[in-house]
């Protein structure tokens, strides 16, 4: 026989000669176990107990027991319900040369700044009378044609060229005095 298998026969042999020994060892225990009896726990001797013990751990109980009179005050706390961050109240705040933005519009226009406000085309008609579009920086196209109110500065389109769009503008000057200035809104700014 190979020397291998020799090895694993003994090797068998001892593990089941471990397993006799363990299982007798158990039931020579389990013998002595089922002759005793079950013991019961022993009685506690009243006499031993230390009556001092006993009335301390009563007057801490009472005293544990007693209801608290604990009453929360706001002062001086921070509210959690608040944010941390503190946000300054909007304060509306003028546009370009000292006007506000009107709180309603008659149309569109009227709530943008011309300055936002890209020519995109101009398709000229005989007798002056031009319509223009532009757009705003979300790229909504508006229609000018003369005489429409734009801006926040009761600004009105008074010509449409062929390559620009003349707007008159009321604004108040470093005096508060109301003066009109025209500008000029072009089809191709970079050619100038």
């Amino acid at each position: 026989m190979s020397l291998l298998i020799k090895k694993k026969r003994y090797s068998f042999l001892a593990y089941i000669g471990l397993f006799i020994l363990l299982s007798m060892d158990c039931l020579s225990a389990c013998k002595d176990r089922s002759k005793s009896t079950l013991s019961r726990p022993p009685r506690v001797n009243q006499e031993a107990i230390n009556m001092k013990e006993v009335i301390e751990l009563k007057r801490r109980l009472r005293q544990l027991m007693k209801p608290d009179n604990y009453h929360y005050t706001s002062e001086e706390k921070i509210d959690p319900f608040q944010p941390f961050l503190r946000i300054a109240p909007k304060i509306s705040r003028p546009t370009g040369k000292g006007q506000q933005r009107p709180k309603t519009c008659s149309n569109p226009l009227e709530c943008i700044d011309i300055g936002q406000l890209t020519l995109v085309a101009i398709i000229t008609r005989p007798g002056n009378k031009g319509i223009a579009m532009a757009q705003d920086a979300a790229g909504i196209g508006y229609f000018l044609y003369p005489g429409l109110r734009v801006g926040y500065q009761k600004s009105k389109v008074k010509k449409i060229l062929s390559d620009r769009v003349i707007i008159e503008e009321k604004v108040k000057d470093h005096y508060g005095n109301l003066t009109t200035r025209e500008r000029v809104m072009l089809l191709h700014p970079e050619k100038k």
